[in-house]
Parts: structure tokens; sequence; C-alpha cells
């Protein structure tokens, strides 16, 4: 028998207030994005490894905190497999004979449920058995649930270059050596868990969008909505540090950064063709690319941009 430790990545909607969340959200919360997993002998030798990417099929766009702490882009996942061509591939190289193991009991509730989405067929994840509580009952008569990085940090596990934690087959990979630290690795064959059903989101408390519309630019500018927006994902008021600058298109644009959804771009348009007292709307998307070099870079141009532009104003 071979043991298989597993750990998996996903995704989840910007918004669930979104199209796709109002959707599909009471089906699918979570849509996997990465399958990790090693594969170890009887005697616990690591004997191969398995990574693959996964495209999400209900909530497509990566979300940015997703994207932080996992180092997966959008391209990482572009030309990968839906969820059922990975699950099968995963689980024919898992083999005949082995018994699957993971961190904690989130992993297998998100992968039954992903299960029952995309194959809708009564497919079921595999016996999975639960290491944190085994490392519980062993290293504090299972009082506490401990995350990976303190079990690692109890048997001195030291972090490697090669192997960037939240990268699922990085995390199988630790997971493994501290499964080898355990006395008796048949021992976990005892704690078999089981999935949970994942509730809904609910909504939070601020979400709620203020609009702007104002009927010329100037007066926008010193909107309150303009200067202190509103996050388009979870609602919380961010601040425009730079200031606004025009577009080529006519389109006045400032940057803003959400503690938890990253770089957005605020957009004030004048849709004068509209007709209406107050042509002028405020648009808020957040940017796709959320690497902190670029999110740098990004505030630096535009505080120049801004810059630039006031000393025009100046001389004008």
């Amino acid at each position: 028998m071979h043991y298989i430790i597993m750990d998996l990545e996903w995704n989840q909607p910007l918004s669930h207030r979104s199209a796709q969340y109002q959707r599909f959200g009471s089906k699918l919360i979570f849509d996997i994005i990465q399958i990790g997993a090693v594969k170890l002998d009887e005697e616990r030798r690591m004997l191969a490894s398995f990574n693959q990417f996964i495209q999400p099929g209900c909530y497509q766009k990566l979300h940015p905190r997703i994207s932080r702490i996992t180092g997966i882009t959008q391209e990482d996942l572009r030309a990968a497999p839906g969820f059922p061509g990975a699950f099968g591939r995963f689980i024919s190289w898992c083999g005949d004979d082995f018994a699957l193991a993971t961190w904690g009991s989130d992993d297998i509730s998100v992968f039954q449920q992903n299960l029952d989405f995309y194959l809708n067929d009564g497919s079921a994840v595999p016996p999975v058995y639960d290491l944190q509580r085994l490392f519980g009952d062993l290293e504090s008569a299972g009082k506490n649930r401990a995350g990976l990085q303190s079990a690692m940090k109890r048997y001195g596990i030291t972090a490697s270059m090669d192997h960037p934690f939240h990268s699922a087959v990085s995390d199988a990979y630790y997971t493994a050596l501290v499964f080898q630290r355990f006395p008796q690795a048949s021992e976990v064959l005892k704690y078999e868990q089981k999935a949970r059903e994942l509730p809904p989101a609910k909504a939070q408390k601020g979400e709620k969008l203020d609009d702007l519309s104002a009927p010329s630019i100037d007066l926008a500018l010193m909107s309150p909505q303009a200067l202190h927006p509103n996050c388009p994902a979870c609602g919380k008021r961010m601040t425009v540090p730079e200031g606004y600058a025009p577009m080529r298109d006519g389109t006045w644009r400032a940057l803003a950064d959400c503690p938890e959804h990253g770089l957005v771009f605020i957009d004030l348009v004048n849709q004068e063709n509209a007709g209406g007292k107050n042509p002028v709307r405020r648009r808020a998307q957040i940017c796709e690319q959320q690497n902190p070099a670029y999110v740098r870079t990004k505030h630096l141009q535009w505080e120049a941009k801004v810059a630039s532009l006031r000393q025009k104003e100046v001389y004008a």
C-alpha cells in the first residue's frame, strides 16, 4: 500500500454579489485550481510527486488574494484541464492500493463539492485520513488543531526556497515530512474524516456600494465617492493616494488599494451622450495583475503622471 499526501488550492468568487456566485454559489463555493500530492511507500519513503493546475469552470478570474498567497497566475491556468480531467489524472496516478491523507478537513470538503458539481455522478472522494488530528493527539492530547508550520517547527523541519508555502505540491511535501516523524504510519488510518457541507457565504456589513453621479468632471473629482471609493468586491472604503489623471478616451483614472482585493482602478466616465442631469459616473475594476512589484511600479507611474498634470495647470 502507498500513502498519498494531498493538498489543494482553490479560487473563490471576487464577490458573492457577482453574477457567477449568484448562479453557482449554492452548489459551488470554491473552484479547485491546483492538486498537489506526494506518494510514499509503506516505509514512508518518498517515491513521486504530483502537481496539476486546473482551469476553474465557474470563477474563472483569479481572486487577487488567492493569486498573492499562492503565486498562481491566470496564465498558469489558461491551458490547464478542467476539474474532471484533472481528477481522472490524479486518481490514475494514485494507483490501486493507497491511503489518502491531508492536513485538516477543509480539503476533503472542497474536493467533494467539486466532484458533486462537475461530475454529478455520485462519485465520492476515496477515504481520506486526517494527519492534523493525529498530530494533535500525539503532541497535545487532541487539545488543538495545529497548523502545518507549527508541526514543522515541532519536528525541526526547515522550509526550503525550492518549496514555497501555499503551493499545493509544496505543502503536500512538507506534510509528508511531518508524517515521516510520526512513530507509526498506520496510526493515521484511525483518523478517517468525512466531507462536511459547505455553507454559502453570507453578506458582510458595509458591502453596499455607493454610486457617483455628477453634472461635470470637475465636481466629480472633488466628490467623496471619488476621493474615497468603495472596493467593487467587498465594499470597503479605500483612498486615492495620488489623485486622478485623464486617459486618452476622456476617462479620468485613479489607483486605490483594497487590503483584501489588491490594486483597483477607479474611473470617472463622462456619459454625455446618454443624456440626464448627472452624466459623470464612477466605475471600479480590480486589476488582473497583483504582483507587488507591478503594483508598486504602477503607483510610482501614477504619482509622476498626476504631478506632471498639476505642473502644467500651474503654468497654464
